[in-house]
């Protein structure tokens, strides 16, 4: 192992020890959101709706835009086969 390795093996075995011994000493500070954990109900039904809201709301918009490609797919391959039906004028001999 060269020198440079074990000077980065080091350093990230340092920076490890010091996170945990830091979230065993200050749990408070390791929370990663303190609404999750209000006592009102009123502010813990706000948080679960957003949650919810903001969950669904990339999935909608994804269907959404999946919805419209398709149903625009069939438009084109509509106006395709009409195009194609469509008998040709026949053209005047000169």
């Amino acid at each position: 192992m060269t020198r440079a390795a074990m000077d980065f093996a080091s350093r990230a075995a340092v920076v490890a020890g010091v996170t945990t011994l830091l979230m065993v000493v200050l749990p408070d500070v390791a929370l990663a959101c303190p609404v999750c954990f209000d006592g009102r109900d009123e502010n813990r039904q706000a948080f679960l709706a957003t949650t919810a809201f903001l969950s669904l709301l990339p999935l909608g918009m994804v269907a959404g835009a999946g919805l419209w490609i398709r149903k625009r797919t069939r438009e084109l391959d509509e106006q395709e086969a009409d195009a194609l039906a469509e008998p040709k004028a026949p053209s005047s001999p000169e």
